[in-house]
């Protein structure tokens, strides 16, 4: 999870906004900043699902299936209730995905794209604070004793590191095929390097399908549902960055649809109608989860909450009213340091987790969230700030570099 987490990209398409679906230049800005708290509140829900599964029956539904908490109980509200969506982490990391699509391939899309500069640019951007992140989490497992507690979450027990194992440091700095119980958020990152890398791959088929381009995102759900009906995790995950792509390539077309919903005197309903729709699908699976099984239509229900994810996008888009709360200075707060945020909150609550072993899980969530949010804040500063700098110095050395061996070879 980064551009989707990497705030850079964002700023740097907030800078050059082209005119918004209200035909200003500070709706350009407003519905970018609205994108940058899509991720922002995205990545607290990501740290409220990792603090709930320090709870032994949640996490037990997650890692083993097992069975639902009790109905009427807070947990169950939490899980098959609308109030799903604070701590419905998976589909969290699908927006993730959508926004990571849009976001770095806007720019190339609107053409002058400096391909030099991108590449070490990127793998400074995300490798630099990563490294951090991996440093950071084996720390506390060197400083923090883990022996094993029954009574402790089996997401706790089977999905975290116990001991400080250097195999399993230099895997979880692998972002192309690692593991990573050491920093388990760091799974989304692999992926988001693999898109970062392949990037011309994806505009290419954006721009070939742009004049059929509702067949490209029927084609990219339909490789969701593949991915997610056999199990392969490149097809579940990748074609989520492809709607993101395909969104990008036709801007223009969601700049005219927002701006027709704009004019209309029923425009609050309507974006109230869509938002609605897209949170409710984004946790649909949960909301039919309360009344049985939904084995059978799983990959299915995979495929909605792309839908649902790509559906808040385009609110944040195209909406005039989403720039006020979305653009408050809290929720940039979280924007702001949500990619160091994500890295370091699953360590910091595991960590708090053995550290007072006698505590409930609940006064562990307690303590963990606002202990993340400070960490994040912190690991921001002096590790993901100058991270920027030093990925944007990369950029311009490699474009500097290939220019000078360009005009000797002339």
């Amino acid at each position: 999870m980064t551009a989707s987490l990497d705030s850079t990209a964002l700023s740097s398409e907030r800078s050059g906004a082209p005119a918004g679906a209200g035909g200003s230049a500070g709706a350009g800005r407003g519905r970018f900043l609205a994108l940058d708290g899509l991720r922002g509140i995205a990545a607290l829900v990501v740290l409220v699902h990792h603090a709930l599964l320090l709870n032994p029956s949640i996490s037990s539904l997650y890692v083993k299936g097992g069975s639902a908490p009790e109905p009427g109980t807070v947990l169950w509200w939490l899980t098959y209730s609308p109030l799903k969506l604070t701590n419905a982490g998976h589909e969290a990391v699908t927006v993730f995905f959508v926004l990571s699509g849009f976001v770095l391939a806007l720019p190339v899309l609107r053409g002058g794209f400096d391909w030099v500069s991108y590449f070490p640019r990127r793998m400074v951007r995300l490798g630099l604070p990563v490294v951090g992140a991996v440093a950071f989490a084996a720390f506390l497992i060197a400083v923090v004793p883990r022996p094993a507690v029954e009574r402790f979450s089996p997401w706790v027990e089977e999905r975290t590191a116990k001991e400080l194992d250097w195999h399993l440091v230099l895997n979880a700095l692998n972002l192309f095929n690692g593991s990573y119980k050491l920093d388990n958020p760091l799974w989304s990152i692999q992926w988001e390097m693999i898109f970062s890398v392949t990037l011309p791959v994806f505009v290419v088929l954006a721009l070939a399908v742009r004049r059929w381009w509702p067949l490209g995102l029927v084609a990219a759900l339909a490789g969701v549902w593949v991915g997610a009906e056999t199990g392969t995790a490149a097809l579940e995950y990748l074609p989520v960055f492809l709607i993101g792509v395909l969104l990008a390539a036709k801007l223009d077309v969601l700049e005219r649809a927002a701006a027709a919903i704009n004019r209309a005197r029923w425009a609050p309903f309507a974006w109230t109608g869509l938002l609605v729709t897209g949170c409710v699908l984004l946790v649909l699976r949960w909301e039919l989860g309360a009344f049985g099984s939904i084995a059978e239509f799983a990959p299915l229900l995979k495929v909605v909450v792309v839908v649902g994810a790509a559906l808040l996008v385009f609110c944040c888009l195209g909406s005039r009213g989403a720039a006020g709360p979305l653009g408050s200075r809290p929720v940039q707060y979280l924007a702001r340091i949500s990619f160091s945020l994500y890295l370091v909150h699953v360590p910091v609550i595991v960590a708090l987790r053995f550290a007072l072993p006698e505590l409930p899980a609940h006064w562990i969530m307690a303590l963990g969230i606002p202990l993340s949010l400070l960490v994040g804040t912190v690991f921001y500063r002096i590790v993901e700030a100058p991270s920027h700098r030093a990925s944007g110095w990369v950029g311009r050395r490699a474009s500097a570099l290939t220019a000078s061996l360009g005009r000797n070879q002339g």
